[in-house]
């Protein structure tokens, strides 16, 4: 069964950020933003960046845990002055703000605000140079790399589109499930990239209609294309091929998320196609955990037949409606 209802329920209830941290790190965002036009000599705009960008951030799965956030600041491009000044200048910055200082550590591309027991946002410092694209600064290489975070996030939101707004949630979904079992290794950027890779510009979108329906299909064509390679393959950057987004695995973290995602699929396409309504919720349960769905027995309460179609719709809340 698809239980349309419960994915959506699912979503709003368990697996999107709650409407107090969406709005702590949306005030805290802009307060940054305001401080950083202000005071950093170099500053030219800022952006939202990755999954804040994308909306595709997801809850924690465990109390306590912290969820992160990025965004790029814009700094104008000087002559002879080279990567990791950059990084020190916005390092800087922060150092003068009494509010900041403690928050603030240098990583190697970004300066990262630490808001203990809830976030942490990376600053991205970006130039652009003369041949007109845009650059991160690398702060232990101290070179300078080339990005395209606006065309990444125009490519993943065609994509969207297609998909009549479901990818972005099947991304959350998949998140989840990568954080809730603990057992395989994909950075966000990776995981993203791979499902965005499943839609064709030139599909109609007939199967991503409901979420089920677009989480089945997404997971089926991401498992195809494991499945036909058993050696690592190249994950590319779709707005920049010629980035690669495979630096944080290796052939031993590739063959066990193939593995692992294989068996997820299969139990993806298991409850999908169960016909009794506790065994689907039961099969869902095992992907998802407890939280999914309400059983029909078992001392859940019981559900009127009208609550058990699968094709009930409902409209995800705000903030993260489609």
């Amino acid at each position: 069964m698809k239980h349309t209802k419960f994915f959506n329920d699912f979503i709003n209830n368990e697996v999107n950020l709650n409407e107090t941290r969406l709005d702590r790190l949306n005030t805290g965002v802009s307060a940054i933003q305001e401080y950083l036009s202000k005071n950093l000599e170099s500053f030219e705009k800022s952006e939202r960046q990755g999954s804040y960008a994308l909306r595709t951030i997801i809850r924690p799965v465990k109390d306590g845990q912290e969820y992160d956030a990025d965004i790029l600041v814009y700094m104008q491009n000087e002559a002879g002055k080279e990567p990791k000044d950059y990084l020190q200048e916005l390092h800087d910055c922060f150092q003068d703000n009494d509010v900041y200082a403690e928050k603030a550590r240098k990583k190697t591309r970004c300066v990262t605000l630490e808001y203990a027991g809830d976030f942490h946002l990376d600053v991205v410092p970006c130039v652009v140079k003369e041949d007109q694209n845009s650059y991160v600064c690398n702060r232990n290489t101290n070179k300078f790399e080339k990005t395209d975070g606006t065309g990444y996030r125009d490519w993943f939101n065609c994509k969207n589109t297609i998909t009549h707004g479901n990818l972005k949630l099947v991304t959350r979904l998949l998140k989840y499930l990568r954080d809730h079992k603990e057992n395989f290794t994909a950075k966000s950027i990776l995981l993203t990239t791979l499902i965005g890779n499943t839609v064709s510009d030139s599909e109609s979108g007939d199967d991503f209609r409901e979420l089920p329906e677009a989480l089945k299909t997404v997971s089926n064509r991401i498992n195809d294309f494991l499945q036909s390679k058993p050696t690592m393959p190249t994950i590319r950057n779709p707005a920049l091929p010629e980035e690669d987004f495979n630096r944080h695995w290796d052939q031993k973290k590739y063959a066990n998320f193939r593995r692992l995602f294989n068996t997820y699929t299969r139990k993806i396409n298991d409850a999908y196609e169960a016909e009794e309504h506790d065994d689907s919720v039961d099969k869902w349960r095992d992907i998802f955990g407890d939280k999914f769905g309400k059983k029909q027995g078992g001392g859940e309460g019981h559900l009127g037949a009208s609550t058990s179609v699968a094709s009930v719709a409902v409209t995800p809340k705000k903030p993260y409606a489609r």
